[in-house]
């Protein structure tokens, strides 16, 4: 019994400790993952990109990531946060249906130490018919 205190206490003491750093830091960042996107009405896109404007860096993502939801498409998620960490870009998501582009919207996405945010920009875009 005495083993399962002590050892509960160090456990315990660890825990108490790292969050206390992460608090005396003054950043404490969730566990979550977090992703910005569009909705799609009236069509699939063939092709679909992210640009960020100042470097002109092309962002692509796995076709498997809108598998759960055939028309949603993801602009920039949390893998890219380490790039603009601590300051507020404009990118531009682009669309294509047979290499003819039909979405050009641009979004303004900030970023934390921990994430990033959509600032402006559309959450649902209607295609022509």
């Amino acid at each position: 019994m005495k083993k399962l205190i002590l050892f509960c206490s160090i456990v315990f003491a660890g825990l108490f400790q790292s969050c206390e750093e992460d608090v005396a830091s003054g950043i404490v960042c969730t566990q979550e993952f977090r992703s910005i996107g569009v909705s799609i009405i009236g069509g699939s896109l063939t092709d679909y990109y992210t640009v960020r404007n100042s470097n002109l860096d092309t962002i692509r993502f796995s076709e498997d990531i809108n598998s759960i939801d055939a028309n949603w498409y993801p602009i920039l998620d949390d893998s890219y946060q380490s790039k603009i960490a601590n300051s507020e870009e404009v990118f531009t998501f682009i669309g294509e249906i047979n290499n003819t582009i039909v979405i050009n919207e641009e979004y303004i996405i900030k970023a934390d130490e921990c994430h990033i945010e959509k600032i402006s920009g559309k959450s649902e875009i209607h295609l022509p018919n």
